[in-house]
């Protein structure tokens, strides 16, 4: 259900890869059947983990760069991102995709905003209650888009930006202790001035059990929504009564655990 304050009125590709990190070790010593079925979990999480970060990754790719790195997830018992770091591939063909440092700064923020899937409890070292996991990236060059899929690409970026606003100046100042997706509909007038806003919170696909359907943060995103001016939104464009809808994926660590090092909190 809504919570309404009015009337209800890609040319980068990421590879997925099967890259295995040796800093997580088991306190205890693992039979061979043992290490042989976390292989193949860490294999199989990490696929699943490059399918999600792939449309992350071209969207968070603004500037068209091309290249390879690998990206460092730590996550804690509770499946929550507490680090992101990449580094060097050394897999990849470095002339088709070279370490591309450049390239992996702009793409560090898909660490912090994905919403990953559960982890096995299998890889989480019991000794650290951490588990890391390393998602191989490489970007092909935008030279061979048509100027259709040129155009579609840019709108998708364009769109990314307003939720990454919206995200910004809704949802960060908030406490969030749950995962989810929240739906904004917003009607403005040609100067930016939200006339009416309605929202909704519903699990996210991926994570349904760490939902929490919560009223009080749902009447403070309508109240700072309200109070936005969204005539600073990327792309707005002043045209009359605007009417705006967005889906927003939410979760406990998406500004980082510390602004200094994370560009998504910037």
């Amino acid at each position: 259900m809504f919570k309404r304050a009015f009337p209800l009125t890609l040319a980068g590709l990421l590879l997925a890869g099967c890259q295995s990190t040796a800093t997580d070790t088991s306190a205890t010593t693992l039979t061979p059947t043992q290490e042989n079925e976390q292989t193949r979990q860490r294999a199989l999480y990490e696929v699943l983990m490059t399918r999600v970060l792939r449309p992350a990754g071209n969207l968070a790719n603004s500037e068209g760069r091309s290249g390879s790195f690998n990206l460092k997830i730590t996550l804690d018992e509770h499946n929550r991102v507490i680090g992101c770091d990449t580094q060097i591939n050394r897999k990849f063909d470095p002339k088709l995709y070279p370490y591309n440092e450049k390239l992996a700064k702009d793409l560090l923020p898909i660490c912090w905003t994905a919403v990953l899937p559960e982890l096995p409890s299998s890889l989480i070292n019991p000794k650290k209650r951490t588990a890391n996991v390393v998602a191989p990236i490489a970007v092909g060059p935008l030279t061979g888009m048509s100027a259709e899929q040129r155009l579609k690409r840019d709108e998708a970026v364009q769109a990314k930006a307003q939720d990454d606003f919206l995200y910004r100046q809704l949802f960060a100042p908030l406490p969030v202790d749950s995962i989810g997706v929240a739906t904004l509909i917003v009607m403005t007038d040609n100067s930016g001035h939200v006339q009416e806003c309605a929202a909704s919170l519903a699990p996210h696909v991926l994570r349904r059990a760490e939902f929490k359907q919560d009223d009080v943060f749902l009447r403070a995103l309508i109240a700072r929504c309200k109070q936005t001016d969204m005539s600073a939104m990327p792309g707005f464009k002043a045209t009359g009564l605007t009417s705006l809808v967005h889906r927003i994926e939410y979760t406990p660590w998406k500004a980082g655990l510390n602004a200094d090092t994370n560009p998504v909190a910037h």
